[in-house]
């Protein structure tokens, strides 16, 4: 018999006792068929506050791969059970519910939760209790650079090349005052630090350049002194509710600079629903993955994750989305590859296949700085896309790739020049 029990803030399926009744001493007793030990995944996502919107769309994509590896028989014939927390994006609650799961046996393999400022503060526990750890989506290459980690890998690309490509793009298109402003948590810092590089680099003047706290950004006034500083080009943000505030309040200001660019939100498919059209076009964002880029892993290919991520969930899938999903690709065949080793899973037969291995995801190309580096396990292999929303012909807006050069499918658009802009 199956027995399902449920918590506020984990899913866990678990096997109950089974006993035999009205049998006399007589009677021969056929014990039950017991199955092989079900393989546990573990980790943490936001399932309350600001992170909500990403923290969901990284955990659709874990379970929607947990599904699909169960559909394929599990690993190695094991079933695949996933437990996920709410760390209400929170690093510190994060931190004690993997110090929780490193005090139990049960758990097989952990994967990260969303958000570099988050994952900052689980990688040091996992560390400590030498286990192997995937983050799916934190990017800020600080958690790894100069850190010699022996057991954490990254799938996501440098954070410190998020807007980058933005900044070139603009100074393509003629802006040459650069207004930024950032949440002052851990990724926001590290994009915009590449922001600063870049702006020098294409000769930009950098007239704004401000933090503001997490959770207590006042966009509208961050965007009213953008536009009375004649900034052509507003870009940074934080994650997704940031990115969906400032647009509004962009529009709100009657401010009209050529580009804008936000480091979380114009990436996924629905940010022109969130926002509308007329506001959303044009916009800029990043990505290391769109559907269009045909990529396959473990599992199946982009285009059938997409169809069966659209059938489960009914949309389509995002970038934050697709690292979740290559993140239980890569557990498995992690697990797989210690299994085939050891016939056991094993922490280090786990972490040094992660550390070693150059495989492809759902996500993209998966390669970290090897064991013995100082940059160790940070990601080397994925590419950073950056991405505009512009008409598709239709009346509608199409997600279309503008940057690097060699992955472009069209040039960028701009808002058209208005007289407005530093004219307070």
């Amino acid at each position: 018999m199956i027995l399902k029990v449920r918590f506020p803030s984990i899913r866990f399926v678990g096997m109950a006792a089974l006993t035999v009744a009205g049998a006399s001493c007589s009677e021969s007793l056929v014990p039950p068929e017991t199955s092989p030990e079900p393989i546990r995944i573990a980790g943490t996502r936001a399932a309350t506050g600001p992170l909500r919107p990403d923290g969901l769309n990284m955990e659709r994509g874990f379970s929607l791969a947990v599904d699909m590896l169960n559909e394929a028989g599990g690993i190695d014939g094991r079933e695949v059970r996933l437990i996920m927390y709410n760390d209400n994006g929170d690093p510190h609650t994060a931190a004690n519910i993997y110090q929780e799961l490193m005090r139990t046996d049960s758990v097989h393999l952990l994967i990260g939760p969303y958000a570099s400022s988050v994952t900052n503060a689980v990688v040091p526990v996992t560390e400590a209790a030498a286990r192997p750890l995937i983050t799916p989506a934190a990017a800020a290459h600080e958690i790894w650079g100069g850190q010699n980690r022996q057991w954490s890998v990254q799938m996501m690309n440098n954070a410190r090349d998020n807007l980058a490509g933005a900044v070139v793009v603009a100074a393509r298109q003629g802006a040459r005052k650069v207004a930024l402003v950032y949440e002052n948590s851990r990724f926001p810092v590290s994009a915009a630090g590449g922001v600063r590089d870049v702006a020098a680099e294409q000769g930009l003047e950098l007239v704004m350049d401000e933090a503001y706290p997490v959770g207590g950004a006042d966009h509208a006034a961050l965007v009213a002194r953008a536009r009375d500083l004649g900034a052509d080009f507003l870009l940074g943000g934080g994650y997704t509710e940031d990115a969906l505030a400032f647009t509004r309040a962009v529009a709100e200001a009657d401010y009209h600079p050529l580009l804008t660019s936000w480091s979380v939100g114009p990436g996924e498919p629905d940010f022109p629903d969130r926002v509308g059209t007329e506001l959303a076009r044009c916009v800029i964002g990043n990505a290391p993955w769109v559907a269009s880029l045909g990529t396959a892993g473990l599992l199946t290919t982009s285009g059938v994750f997409v169809q069966r991520y659209e059938t489960a969930y009914g949309l389509a899938p995002g970038y934050t989305a697709a690292a979740g999903f290559g993140a239980i690709e890569l557990l498995a065949e992690a697990a797989r590859a210690s299994l085939s080793e050891t016939g056991e899973i094993s922490d280090v037969a786990v972490r040094d296949h992660l550390f070693s291995t150059s495989t492809e995801t759902v996500l993209g190309p998966f390669g970290v700085a090897p064991l013995g580096e100082s940059d160790a396990g940070s990601q080397r292999r994925l590419v950073r896309l950056q991405l505009q929303w512009q008409d598709d012909g239709e009346g509608g807006l199409v997600q279309r790739v503008i940057y690097p050069d060699g992955e472009a499918e069209a040039d960028a658009c701009t808002n058209p020049p208005r007289a407005t802009v530093g004219a307070r």
